[in-house]
């Protein structure tokens, strides 16, 4: 997206200047106000951080009326991006901070902001006001109706606790306050309700979705930039995505997420993370982009449920089970989510060949996991080619590589009838196979394994059985690796990988 550098530099008008001072002077206030009722009161930190997030969200509603260039704008949001985070690491202003869990939410907030004022600002500034209004209204409110009830209905997806109350309160709030700014955005009436409505119940449902799954104060950072693609989208002729479309690839979405989740491939915040990945996939892309993702997620489920005996005899050794939760979504669906928005906004570039290649590979990589799992036969360390355990890290076994091959290939044809022919389809292919040898190498060489004082087992997991009855699993004892590289990042090097490989053969 041109972002307009030379036009995000203009210099303000001295005028302008006056009025960056005096803004930052009100916020700087309000931050005070707060904290000095929240004390003389004794109220709890909750007062600063809701009052600050709604005054600051409807100041900035209005920042594009109050300056006419980027720049204070951008000044504003750097200054609070390094404020909040010095006081964080100083346990400074307590009260902006104090969500009862460690949170980097006013970093976000500001960071959130600045990308939107470097996307929107000359662009569509109505876009850049209605997200953080949304952000301001709706994630201080669904905090507020989440705490008025005494007994809410609590769920975690992430570390963070939320409710349900308090999830039905942000769509609603998000629902109308995109349905407002629509209105105020100038629609003819003859879309208003057929248009605007279908808008603001899609992003009010995805700006849910990413608040509940974001976790320490990234929903800052998820909610606004997510309402903001997917306003931009809707609503800007240069960029329009066809809403019937988007609507159905939308129920698509929810209904794979949802019959996942209650057959077990998926668990809830994972049944949430293939709705946001799958969402925009089916929407934008169409069957083009769908058909190996798809391909892809309801095959490997199948098959992570074949062999249950033999795979329960070493599941011990695994970080996680077949029920896939978000963060193995993520790591499998970042890289072609990345690659489908790219595609959307830079032009000139063919992005479906590495979208595939990334699809591919962690197809690759799980099939050949999972096959390479029912058998008995040897299985090679892929370093020292010296015979190995069945399920441990950098494994490689002639089963499990026809599993990889199958897969990969698989994945290669749904793409056939958008790819340039076969010769391509065979590369991806090969490409799959390849990254998915990557993944053992970094296995083994990179992830971390730990051992559990306990039992004294080797596993990839760092909270192992408990020490007597009844008692906190243990945490394990770093025996090689890193202890930061787990299987979810492995899983998207390889996802990445297949993408590089495949730049470097077909160029």
């Amino acid at each position: 997206m041109d972002t307009q550098l030379p036009h995000l530099l203009t210099l303000p008008s001295s005028t302008e200047w006056w009025r960056l001072l005096y803004v930052f002077s009100g916020l700087l206030g309000t931050i005070g106000l707060g904290e000095g009722v929240r004390a003389f009161f004794k109220w709890s930190p909750e007062f600063t951080w809701k009052l600050v997030h709604i005054s600051v969200g409807i100041l900035i509603f209005f920042a594009p009326t109050i300056f006419t260039v980027a720049l204070p704008a951008i000044i504003l949001a750097v200054i609070f991006i390094v404020v909040n985070l010095v006081a964080i690491k100083r346990g400074l202003l307590k009260g902006m901070h104090g969500t009862g869990r460690p949170t980097y939410g006013t970093v976000f907030y500001p960071l959130s902001f600045l990308i939107l004022v470097l996307l929107f600002w000359y662009r569509a500034p109505f876009v850049l006001s209605v997200s953080i209004l949304v952000l301001a209204l709706a994630d201080a409110g669904a905090a507020i109706v989440g705490e008025s009830y005494r007994t809410p209905t609590e769920y975690r997806l992430t570390s963070d606790k939320k409710s349900v109350e308090g999830s039905m309160a942000m769509f609603i709030i998000t629902f109308v306050t995109i349905y407002a700014g629509l209105l105020q955005f100038g629609l003819p009436e003859h879309r208003l309700f057929e248009y605007a409505f279908l808008v603001s119940g899609i992003t009010a449902l995805t700006a849910t979705a990413w608040e509940a799954i974001s976790a320490r104060g990234l929903d800052n950072l998820t909610v606004p930039l997510a309402t903001a693609l997917l306003l931009a989208i809707f609503v800007l002729p240069s960029m329009q995505v066809d809403l019937q479309q988007y609507a159905l690839g939308t129920s698509l979405a929810v209904l794979i997420a949802v019959a996942s989740y209650y057959v077990g491939f998926l668990s809830l915040s994972g049944s949430v993370a293939v709705y946001l990945l799958a969402s925009p996939v089916f929407g934008i892309g169409g069957w083009k982009w769908t058909l190996p993702i798809l391909a892809f997620f309801v095959l490997s489920s199948l098959l992570s449920k074949v062999g249950k005996k033999r795979k329960a005899e070493i599941s011990d050794i695994f970080e996680k089970g077949s029920t896939r939760d978000y963060a193995q979504v993520l790591a499998n669906g970042g890289i072609p989510g990345v690659l489908l928005l790219s595609s959307l906004f830079i032009h000139g570039i063919d992005f479906f060949p590495l979208y595939v290649a990334a699809v591919a590979a962690v197809t690759a990589d799980t099939w050949g996991t999972e096959i390479g799992l029912m058998t008995r036969n040897k299985t090679y360390l892929i370093t020292t080619f010296r015979e190995a355990p069945a399920g441990v890290n950098g494994g490689v076994s002639a089963l499990g590589l026809v599993g990889s091959a199958v897969g990969s290939g698989i994945v290669a044809l749904t793409a056939l009838p958008w790819l340039s022919g076969w010769s391509v389809v065979l590369v991806i292919a090969l490409v799959g196979i390849l990254a998915s040898l990557v993944d053992s190498l970094l296995g083994v060489t990179l992830q971390a394994s730990f051992r559990c004082p306990a039992c004294g087992k080797e596993t990839e997991k760092r909270l192992h059985c408990d020490v007597r009855g009844g008692n906190p699993p243990t945490l394990g004892n770093v025996i090689e690796g890193l202890r930061w590289m787990n299987n979810d990042t492995v899983n998207f090097l390889c996802s990445l990988s297949g993408s590089i490989l495949l730049l470097f053969l077909m160029r």
